[in-house]
Protein backbone atom coordinates (compact mmCIF):
# COMPACT_ATOMS: atom_id res chain seq x y z
CA UNK A 1 0.00 0.00 0.00
CA UNK A 2 1.32 3.28 -0.77
CA UNK A 3 0.37 6.10 2.12
CA UNK A 4 1.30 9.80 1.88
CA UNK A 5 3.41 11.60 4.03
CA UNK A 6 0.72 13.14 6.30
CA UNK A 7 -0.80 9.54 6.46
CA UNK A 8 2.74 8.39 8.04
CA UNK A 9 2.96 10.63 10.24
CA UNK A 10 -0.85 10.57 11.69
CA UNK A 11 0.02 6.56 11.68
CA UNK A 12 3.16 7.05 13.85
CA UNK A 13 1.47 9.64 16.05
CA UNK A 14 -1.51 7.31 16.24
CA UNK A 15 0.59 4.64 17.85
CA UNK A 16 3.09 6.52 20.59
CA UNK A 17 -0.09 7.73 21.51
CA UNK A 18 -0.88 3.73 22.97
CA UNK A 19 2.45 4.57 24.63
CA UNK A 20 1.78 7.53 26.63
CA UNK A 21 4.31 10.06 24.79
CA UNK A 22 3.70 13.23 24.75
CA UNK A 23 2.34 15.18 21.71
CA UNK A 24 5.64 17.01 21.13
CA UNK A 25 8.16 14.02 21.14
CA UNK A 26 5.24 12.27 19.22
CA UNK A 27 5.66 14.97 16.47
CA UNK A 28 9.12 15.15 16.56
CA UNK A 29 9.92 11.34 16.21
CA UNK A 30 6.85 11.56 13.45
CA UNK A 31 9.17 13.34 11.31
CA UNK A 32 12.22 11.46 11.78
CA UNK A 33 10.74 8.48 10.59
CA UNK A 34 8.84 10.24 7.80
CA UNK A 35 11.47 11.82 6.88
CA UNK A 36 13.81 8.82 6.54
CA UNK A 37 11.05 6.82 4.41
CA UNK A 38 10.72 9.75 2.12
CA UNK A 39 14.04 9.96 1.73
CA UNK A 40 14.89 6.63 0.53
CA UNK A 41 16.24 5.69 3.94
CA UNK A 42 13.88 2.90 4.62
CA UNK A 43 15.76 1.23 6.63
CA UNK A 44 15.36 3.74 9.36
CA UNK A 45 11.62 4.82 8.83
CA UNK A 46 8.78 2.26 9.68
CA UNK A 47 11.01 -0.39 9.61
CA UNK A 48 12.94 0.98 12.21
CA UNK A 49 9.52 2.46 14.16
CA UNK A 50 8.39 -1.16 14.65
CA UNK A 51 10.96 -1.64 16.19
CA UNK A 52 11.02 1.42 18.71
CA UNK A 53 7.47 -0.27 19.24
CA UNK A 54 8.62 -3.11 20.86
CA UNK A 55 11.36 -1.27 22.79
CA UNK A 56 8.80 1.06 24.00
CA UNK A 57 6.36 -1.63 25.01
CA UNK A 58 9.07 -4.07 26.97
CA UNK A 59 10.95 -1.39 28.56
CA UNK A 60 14.24 -0.84 27.05
CA UNK A 61 13.50 2.94 25.84
CA UNK A 62 11.23 5.29 27.94
CA UNK A 63 8.33 6.68 26.32
CA UNK A 64 8.67 10.15 27.96
CA UNK A 65 12.47 10.14 28.91
CA UNK A 66 13.68 13.16 31.62
CA UNK A 67 16.83 14.36 29.47
CA UNK A 68 19.37 16.49 31.88
CA UNK A 69 22.61 17.92 31.93
CA UNK A 70 25.72 15.99 33.59
CA UNK A 71 28.31 18.40 32.79
CA UNK A 72 28.39 22.36 31.54
CA UNK A 73 31.25 24.39 30.67
CA UNK A 74 29.35 26.13 28.26
CA UNK A 75 30.63 25.19 25.09
CA UNK A 76 31.30 21.78 25.99
CA UNK A 77 27.85 20.29 27.40
CA UNK A 78 27.48 16.61 29.13
CA UNK A 79 23.76 14.91 29.11
CA UNK A 80 22.40 11.67 30.47
CA UNK A 81 19.38 10.81 28.24
CA UNK A 82 17.61 8.72 30.99
CA UNK A 83 17.32 6.08 28.18
CA UNK A 84 14.84 7.24 26.18
CA UNK A 85 14.46 7.63 22.50
CA UNK A 86 17.79 8.09 20.87
CA UNK A 87 15.82 10.24 18.08
CA UNK A 88 14.03 12.80 20.72
CA UNK A 89 17.27 12.60 22.75
CA UNK A 90 19.56 13.93 19.70
CA UNK A 91 16.76 16.54 18.63
CA UNK A 92 16.27 18.04 22.18
CA UNK A 93 20.10 18.74 22.59
CA UNK A 94 20.38 19.82 19.38
CA UNK A 95 18.03 22.65 20.08
CA UNK A 96 19.84 23.29 23.18
CA UNK A 97 22.80 23.40 21.55
CA UNK A 98 22.30 25.95 19.00
CA UNK A 99 22.14 29.73 21.05
CA UNK A 100 25.45 28.25 22.51
CA UNK A 101 27.05 27.69 19.12
CA UNK A 102 25.98 31.42 18.02
CA UNK A 103 27.59 32.43 21.66
CA UNK A 104 30.91 30.36 21.07
CA UNK A 105 31.38 29.61 17.78
CA UNK A 106 32.21 25.83 18.09
CA UNK A 107 30.48 23.43 20.61
CA UNK A 108 30.50 19.88 21.26
CA UNK A 109 27.87 18.01 23.29
CA UNK A 110 27.81 14.21 24.50
CA UNK A 111 24.98 11.83 25.53
CA UNK A 112 24.94 8.88 27.44
CA UNK A 113 22.20 6.41 28.46
CA UNK A 114 20.75 6.53 24.69
CA UNK A 115 19.45 4.60 21.97
CA UNK A 116 18.97 4.51 18.19
CA UNK A 117 19.57 7.92 17.05
CA UNK A 118 17.39 7.05 13.57
CA UNK A 119 18.41 8.43 10.30
CA UNK A 120 21.40 11.20 10.99
CA UNK A 121 20.11 13.42 8.19
CA UNK A 122 17.19 14.25 9.64
CA UNK A 123 19.74 16.26 12.21
CA UNK A 124 21.83 17.27 9.18
CA UNK A 125 19.00 18.68 7.39
CA UNK A 126 18.04 21.21 10.40
CA UNK A 127 21.93 22.33 10.74
CA UNK A 128 22.27 23.31 7.41
CA UNK A 129 18.71 25.06 7.49
CA UNK A 130 19.81 26.69 10.78
CA UNK A 131 22.94 27.98 8.43
CA UNK A 132 24.95 25.84 11.03
CA UNK A 133 28.51 23.50 9.98
CA UNK A 134 27.30 20.36 12.22
CA UNK A 135 28.74 16.64 12.79
CA UNK A 136 27.14 13.91 14.33
CA UNK A 137 27.84 10.71 15.58
CA UNK A 138 26.78 7.53 17.64
CA UNK A 139 27.59 3.62 18.68
CA UNK A 140 25.04 1.12 18.18
CA UNK A 141 24.06 -2.47 18.89
CA UNK A 142 27.25 -4.69 18.53
CA UNK A 143 27.07 -5.94 15.15
CA UNK A 144 31.02 -5.55 13.96
CA UNK A 145 33.50 -7.92 14.70
CA UNK A 146 37.25 -5.98 14.78
CA UNK A 147 39.20 -6.32 11.76
CA UNK A 148 40.90 -9.42 12.40
CA UNK A 149 38.04 -10.71 15.21
CA UNK A 150 35.47 -13.14 15.23
CA UNK A 151 32.98 -11.50 18.07
CA UNK A 152 30.88 -8.96 17.54
CA UNK A 153 31.88 -5.87 19.65
CA UNK A 154 31.34 -2.90 17.72
CA UNK A 155 28.26 -1.25 16.05
CA UNK A 156 27.66 0.65 12.46
CA UNK A 157 28.56 3.70 14.00
CA UNK A 158 27.41 6.17 11.62
CA UNK A 159 29.29 9.26 11.03
CA UNK A 160 26.88 12.41 9.79
CA UNK A 161 27.96 15.88 8.85
CA UNK A 162 26.19 18.87 7.22
CA UNK A 163 27.02 22.13 5.43
CA UNK A 164 24.26 24.71 4.30
CA UNK A 165 24.57 26.36 0.82
CA UNK A 166 23.00 29.11 -1.16
CA UNK A 167 21.58 28.29 -4.25
CA UNK A 168 22.50 24.59 -4.12
CA UNK A 169 21.45 21.97 -2.12
CA UNK A 170 22.93 21.48 0.97
CA UNK A 171 25.99 19.26 1.50
CA UNK A 172 24.51 16.60 3.72
CA UNK A 173 26.38 12.97 4.25
CA UNK A 174 24.94 10.33 6.34
CA UNK A 175 26.80 7.06 6.46
CA UNK A 176 27.53 4.19 8.64
CA UNK A 177 31.08 2.83 9.30
CA UNK A 178 29.68 -0.64 7.64
CA UNK A 179 28.98 -1.19 4.07
CA UNK A 180 25.33 -0.90 4.98
CA UNK A 181 23.13 -0.36 7.94
CA UNK A 182 21.59 -2.98 9.98
CA UNK A 183 18.52 -1.82 9.51
CA UNK A 184 18.34 -3.18 5.55
CA UNK A 185 19.19 -6.40 6.72
CA UNK A 186 16.21 -6.35 9.52
CA UNK A 187 14.21 -5.28 6.60
CA UNK A 188 15.38 -8.13 3.93
CA UNK A 189 14.48 -10.72 6.83
CA UNK A 190 11.31 -9.50 7.81
CA UNK A 191 10.44 -9.65 3.90
CA UNK A 192 12.21 -13.21 3.59
CA UNK A 193 14.43 -11.84 0.81
CA UNK A 194 18.53 -12.51 0.80
CA UNK A 195 20.59 -9.56 0.57
CA UNK A 196 23.75 -8.84 -1.36
CA UNK A 197 27.11 -10.57 -1.24
CA UNK A 198 29.63 -8.91 0.77
CA UNK A 199 27.19 -7.35 3.27
CA UNK A 200 27.54 -9.68 5.80
CA UNK A 201 28.77 -12.90 7.98
CA UNK A 202 26.69 -15.88 9.75
CA UNK A 203 27.33 -16.81 13.26
CA UNK A 204 30.61 -18.37 11.99
CA UNK A 205 32.48 -15.67 10.11
CA UNK A 206 31.31 -16.25 6.82
CA UNK A 207 30.28 -14.58 4.13
CA UNK A 208 26.39 -14.78 3.55
CA UNK A 209 23.09 -13.71 1.34
CA UNK A 210 20.51 -15.18 4.10
CA UNK A 211 19.35 -12.51 5.39
CA UNK A 212 17.84 -14.18 8.78
CA UNK A 213 21.32 -16.23 9.29
CA UNK A 214 23.35 -12.53 8.97
CA UNK A 215 25.13 -11.56 12.37
CA UNK A 216 27.70 -9.40 12.03
CA UNK A 217 27.77 -6.40 9.44
CA UNK A 218 31.27 -6.46 7.35
CA UNK A 219 32.99 -2.53 7.63
CA UNK A 220 33.53 -0.43 4.82
CA UNK A 221 37.21 -1.14 3.38
CA UNK A 222 37.72 -3.32 5.75
CA UNK A 223 40.07 -1.85 8.13
CA UNK A 224 39.49 1.74 7.01
CA UNK A 225 36.01 1.10 8.13
CA UNK A 226 36.71 -0.60 11.58
CA UNK A 227 39.14 2.04 12.26
CA UNK A 228 36.85 5.01 11.72
CA UNK A 229 33.64 2.84 13.78
CA UNK A 230 36.81 2.71 16.73
CA UNK A 231 36.82 6.30 16.51
CA UNK A 232 33.33 7.56 16.60
CA UNK A 233 33.01 5.67 19.78
CA UNK A 234 35.98 7.36 21.00
CA UNK A 235 33.81 10.42 20.78
CA UNK A 236 29.91 8.83 21.11
CA UNK A 237 30.74 6.00 23.81
CA UNK A 238 34.27 6.73 25.54
CA UNK A 239 33.80 10.27 25.96
CA UNK A 240 30.14 11.04 26.74
CA UNK A 241 30.49 7.31 29.13
CA UNK A 242 27.82 5.70 27.36
CA UNK A 243 28.58 1.51 27.03
CA UNK A 244 30.42 -0.43 23.96
CA UNK A 245 31.48 -3.15 23.49
CA UNK A 246 29.15 -6.35 25.64
CA UNK A 247 28.21 -3.66 28.19
CA UNK A 248 26.12 -2.51 25.04
CA UNK A 249 22.41 -3.73 26.00
CA UNK A 250 20.38 -5.26 23.75
CA UNK A 251 16.96 -3.72 23.18
CA UNK A 252 14.76 -6.36 21.63
CA UNK A 253 15.09 -8.82 25.03
CA UNK A 254 13.97 -5.45 26.96
CA UNK A 255 17.39 -4.47 27.93
CA UNK A 256 18.17 -0.15 27.40
CA UNK A 257 20.45 -0.32 25.34
CA UNK A 258 22.87 2.73 26.99
CA UNK A 259 24.68 3.58 23.63
CA UNK A 260 25.85 7.45 23.38
CA UNK A 261 25.78 10.16 21.19
CA UNK A 262 28.24 13.50 19.95
CA UNK A 263 27.92 16.15 18.03
CA UNK A 264 29.87 19.42 16.94
CA UNK A 265 28.31 22.61 15.74
CA UNK A 266 30.00 25.02 13.87
CA UNK A 267 28.54 28.85 13.63
CA UNK A 268 30.35 30.09 10.52
CA UNK A 269 29.56 33.46 10.85
CA UNK A 270 32.17 33.50 13.48
CA UNK A 271 34.90 32.81 10.72
CA UNK A 272 32.90 34.78 7.44
CA UNK A 273 29.53 36.21 6.53
CA UNK A 274 27.05 33.38 6.08
CA UNK A 275 26.10 34.29 2.83
CA UNK A 276 29.73 34.25 1.96
CA UNK A 277 30.14 31.02 2.72
CA UNK A 278 26.76 29.45 1.14
CA UNK A 279 28.41 31.23 -2.35
CA UNK A 280 31.61 29.89 -2.02
CA UNK A 281 29.76 26.29 -1.22
CA UNK A 282 27.51 27.11 -4.25
CA UNK A 283 30.64 27.69 -6.70
CA UNK A 284 32.44 24.61 -5.01
CA UNK A 285 29.28 22.33 -6.06
CA UNK A 286 28.81 23.99 -9.36
CA UNK A 287 32.85 23.07 -10.26
CA UNK A 288 32.04 19.41 -9.47
CA UNK A 289 28.98 18.90 -10.92
CA UNK A 290 30.09 20.34 -13.88
CA UNK A 291 33.34 18.60 -14.31
CA UNK A 292 34.21 15.92 -17.00
CA UNK A 293 32.37 13.05 -16.27
CA UNK A 294 32.98 9.24 -16.65
CA UNK A 295 31.73 7.35 -19.86
CA UNK A 296 28.15 6.38 -19.66
CA UNK A 297 27.87 8.59 -16.70
CA UNK A 298 25.30 11.03 -16.96
CA UNK A 299 25.36 12.66 -13.70
CA UNK A 300 27.91 13.85 -10.58
CA UNK A 301 25.93 13.53 -7.30
CA UNK A 302 26.72 15.42 -3.91
CA UNK A 303 26.98 14.04 -0.82
CA UNK A 304 23.11 13.88 -0.24
CA UNK A 305 22.02 14.78 -3.64
CA UNK A 306 20.15 11.63 -4.51
CA UNK A 307 18.03 11.77 -1.35
CA UNK A 308 16.63 14.73 -2.18
CA UNK A 309 15.81 12.99 -5.49
CA UNK A 310 13.99 10.64 -3.90
CA UNK A 311 12.00 12.82 -1.93
CA UNK A 312 10.78 15.08 -4.59
CA UNK A 313 9.47 11.40 -6.36
CA UNK A 314 7.71 10.02 -3.32
CA UNK A 315 5.85 13.49 -2.31
CA UNK A 316 3.91 13.07 -5.69
CA UNK A 317 3.83 9.25 -5.47
CA UNK A 318 3.43 8.68 -1.90
CA UNK A 319 5.64 6.05 -0.05
CA UNK A 320 5.42 2.10 -0.45
CA UNK A 321 4.69 -0.06 3.04
CA UNK A 322 5.16 -3.84 2.22
CA UNK A 323 2.75 -6.43 3.35
CA UNK A 324 4.73 -7.79 5.88
CA UNK A 325 5.96 -4.29 7.37
CA UNK A 326 2.18 -3.06 7.16
CA UNK A 327 1.25 -6.63 8.76
CA UNK A 328 3.50 -6.26 11.61
CA UNK A 329 2.42 -2.07 12.03
CA UNK A 330 -1.54 -2.74 11.96
CA UNK A 331 -0.70 -5.88 14.65
CA UNK A 332 0.58 -3.58 17.41
CA UNK A 333 -2.27 -0.94 16.56
CA UNK A 334 -4.35 -4.21 17.81
CA UNK A 335 -2.29 -5.21 20.16
CA UNK A 336 -2.09 -1.70 21.96
CA UNK A 337 -5.74 -1.10 21.64
CA UNK A 338 -5.36 1.86 18.29
CA UNK A 339 -8.07 -0.31 16.72
CA UNK A 340 -10.27 -3.35 17.33
CA UNK A 341 -9.33 -7.06 16.58
CA UNK A 342 -8.92 -7.88 12.96
CA UNK A 343 -8.11 -4.65 11.21
CA UNK A 344 -5.85 -4.69 8.55
CA UNK A 345 -3.16 -1.92 7.73
CA UNK A 346 -5.47 -0.32 5.07
CA UNK A 347 -8.42 -0.14 7.16
CA UNK A 348 -5.82 1.33 10.04
CA UNK A 349 -4.76 4.08 8.05
CA UNK A 350 -7.61 5.01 6.11
CA UNK A 351 -9.17 5.64 9.66
CA UNK A 352 -6.42 8.05 10.30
Amino acid sequence: MRISYEQEMKLCKALLHTQGMNAADAELLGLSVAHSDFTGIYSHGLSRFANYLKRFDNGAMKANADITITTDTGSTVAFDCDNGCGVIAMSRVYEQMVDRAHKYGIVIATGRRASNIGCGSFFAHRAAKDNLIAMFCCNTVRCVAPYGGADSLLGTNPIVVAAPAGKELPLILDISTTITAMGKIQAAAREGKPIPAGWALDADGKPTTDSQAAKTVVPIAGPKGYGLAVMVEMFSALLAQASFGAGVGFPNKGEPENTGFAMIIIDVEKFMPIEQFKATTDEYIRSIKSSRKAEGVNEIYLPGELEFKKYEEYMKTGYEVSEALGAELAGYAVQFGAVPEGTGFEDFVNGL
